[in-house]
């Protein structure tokens, strides 16, 4: 049952990736090969206002959030708006540019050293057999209100249909009078925002390096190709599935007798990117499309 815990925490890291990562490619079919720095520096820029400059940790989550949106801007009008009109596939040069950018930048900034944001989150708590820290029940929680929050915004509100609408057709939706290009900024940065969310969930959970951006963008993309490419809640769930197995993969003691290495947990991310585009490349939730 700890095991579940431990994936039910890792999942909801994920899922914030994830859910970001196919909001941008389910409306402007791009991919954002960055989105492991952007985790990381919202991260970093909520341990630096929290830490050296002592703000209170809820300001400097704010702050945080509004870096990773800051960023996120950036990229698109520098990175992305550019070069996805030509061709949807630019950006994924673009980007793993920024990418290399971005890495070079964190490291002139913080430096190697691992990083983590300090908490006054009170003990283990004990449920169902399942411990966990109030800390990380709360990150869960928040998580979970900011699914939530998102799901409410994208299906009950007039903002949601003229996301949906851009998303089946942005020229009819265009025509209709629906600003496609201020939606599509409006898109990215809120993947943005998710992406530092992770990040401060990362640096609260755990620890912040500079070698984990690349692990957390494959995480990503292996959730989103299970999922299905564009299907938001497809890649929420893939990604609370893959840090469960993740979890199980090191944590059974396998026919009894050995233990596979915590080395080779980053692994199950690849294995269900192989399989699912041998076995079903569409994705688990992909949309069926009717085709002329």
């Amino acid at each position: 049952m700890q095991l579940l815990m431990n994936g039910l925490i890792a999942g909801s890291l994920a899922a914030l990736i994830a859910g970001g990562l196919a909001l941008v490619y389910g409306v402007l079919g791009v991919f954002n090969l960055a989105l492991g720095q952007m985790v990381l520096v919202g991260g970093y820029a909520t341990w630096w206002f929290h830490v050296p400059l002592g703000l209170p940790l809820s300001a400097s989550i704010v702050l945080g959030l509004l870096m990773g949106a800051a960023l996120s801007w950036a990229s698109f009008e520098l990175f992305v708006n550019p070069f996805y009109k030509h061709h949807r596939f630019l950006p994924l040069v673009t980007t793993i540019a920024l990418s290399m950018i971005l890495d070079a930048a964190i490291l002139l900034l913080w430096s190697e050293r691992p990083r983590s944001i300090p908490t006054t989150g009170g003990g283990m708590i004990s449920i169902v057999g399942m411990q966990a820290t109030f800390t990380q029940l709360t990150l869960i929680m928040c998580t979970l209100l900011l699914l939530c929050g998102f799901a409410c915004l994208f299906h009950s509100t007039p903002f949601g249909r003229k996301l949906r609408a851009v998303v089946q057709n942005p020229l009819a939706a265009m025509s209709l009078g629906v600003p496609a290009p201020l939606l599509h900024r409006i898109v990215f940065i809120m993947s943005g925002v998710f992406a530092a969310a992770g990040g401060i969930f990362l640096g609260i959970d755990q620890t912040l390096s500079t070698t984990i951006a690349f692990p957390l963008t494959i995480k990503a993309y292996a959730a989103i190709i299970a999922g299905g490419k564009g299907n938001i809640w497809g890649a929420v769930l893939c990604a609370y599935l893959i840090a469960i197995l993740e979890q199980l993969l090191v944590g059974v003691h396998w026919f009894g007798t050995f233990y596979v290495s915590a080395g080779y947990q980053s692994t199950v991310a690849l294995l269900f990117i192989i399989v699912f585009l041998l076995w079903k490349p569409q994705g688990l939730f992909a949309t069926s499309q009717r085709l002329a």
